[in-house]
Order: C-alpha cells, then structure tokens, then sequence
C-alpha cells in the first residue's frame, strides 16, 4: 500500500510539473478590413522616363476595393505589447522586387532584424531608396541583371521606399518586433493564429487612410471575428 502512494505522489507529481511547462493557451482573431466611403479615383500619372518599358502613362490605385465584400486590400492588422522570448531561429529573406515599373509587394511586412533584399526584374536601372522618416536605410542604384542587396531592417516603425529615378514608384515595409500582424487579401480579410489569451489592443493600418484602431479579446481557444469600417471608425486618423 505505502508503495502505491509513492508511486501515485510521483505520478502526480511528473503531471503536475507538465502541465506547469505546457505552452500557454493560444486563440486566433480572424476579419475584414472594410471601406465604406466615397469611391476613391485612379491616378494617372504621366511617366518622364525610360517610357519605351514603362509606358507613357501609369495608373496609380491608392484604395483597392473588393467589388463584392467590399473590403480593403493592402491594410496592416497587427497587435501590439505582447512580450516575446528571444529566438535565433533564422528568418527568410523579405523580398522587395523592382519589376514592370513597381515595386513588388507595394506592401510588404517583416521582423526587426530580418533580411530586407532587394532585387531588380528589369531591364533598366531603378534606384531604390528606403528612409524611415528623414533618415536613409539604404539607398542603391540596381542595374540590369545585378546581385540582389540585402541589409537587415534595424527598428521597427513605416519605412517609406521610393525609386530615384521613376518618381511614381512607391511601396511602404512596415517592421514589427513580434510576429503578430498580416496584410489583408483581394476580399479584406486577414487571419492572425497563436495569440495569447486576454485583452489586446488591434492596430489596422493604410499608407492613404491612416490607422484605427480597435480592443479585442482573444480566448484561450477558438476564435474572435471582427470587422472594421474605414472611414466610419470613432479612432480613424490620417498617420
């Protein structure tokens, strides 16, 4: 009997010392990035340079509507204030390609210390340059066919990337210092997995219509649906 009670003391113990190293209950905030107002036209632009490849003419879309969900394309959701580990785990490349005239994705996300990598597709010279405010991260001429540039981005914040030489080529990288945010799709929406339960704060993000943002909570299984409205959203501000 003494040796049942031993044997049922460790056993308890060994579950009991699990589940205090389980990894902490994780939900997922799932929804939609809407725009509700007034149609926003086309830019066009007329082009001055090297127009026997792109064109005399492009057109520039600052809002991309879904014509059925009517969701917003291109918008930043992330959720900030959660405390990570350190990690050395090595990160892929974030890939910012000059190519037919653009930039390529116009918006792109990525971690502090990741490896920005910039290429270029065409068969003319473009001049990438990326600032962060009235400083340079990087600032280099891409010739035809040259090697790809990379350098890590170095903190977090709105870096601003323009081509020197084709004015009206414009994107935006956006840094974070944890993994928690997406790009919504064609239709609006965006899926974030693996956030710790509780109360969060939910920034949603457009280089033309500015930030809003929204509380939410997330349980510690399942998921939590939101939508949000541009321009009808109380917090909605140009940034």
């Amino acid at each position: 009997m003494k040796a049942l009670l031993i044997l049922a003391t460790v056993l308890f113990a060994v579950h009991d010392a699990s589940l205090s190293h389980a990894e902490p209950p994780t939900g997922t905030l799932v929804g939609r990035i809407l725009y509700v107002g007034p149609a926003i036209p086309e830019q066009v632009i007329e082009v001055t340079r090297d127009t026997a490849f792109c064109g005399a003419q492009t057109t520039h879309r600052a809002v991309a509507i879904h014509s059925i969900t009517r969701g917003l394309e291109g918008a930043v959701v992330s959720i900030d204030g959660i405390a990570l580990p350190a990690s050395d785990a090595a990160m892929p490349p974030l890939v910012l390609t000059n190519i037919h005239c653009a930039f390529a994705p116009r918006i792109a996300v990525g971690i502090v210390g990741q490896q920005v990598e910039i290429r270029n597709d065409d068969p003319i010279m473009h001049n990438t340059h990326i600032s962060m405010g009235p400083r340079t991260f990087v600032n280099v001429a891409m010739i035809p066919a040259s090697r790809p540039v990379g350098k890590p981005l170095k903190q977090p914040g709105i870096y601003t990337v323009k081509c020197d030489a084709h004015k009206f080529m414009q994107a935006h990288i956006l840094a974070f210092t944890h993994p928690y945010f997406r790009v919504t799709d064609e239709t609006g929406a965006f899926r974030i997995p693996n956030l710790p339960a509780g109360e969060h704060q939910v920034t949603i993000w457009h280089d033309t219509l500015g930030t809003i943002h929204q509380s939410v909570t997330i349980p510690a299984q399942g998921e939590t649906q939101i939508t949000l409205e541009y321009p009808k959203h109380a917090d909605a501000r140009k940034q």
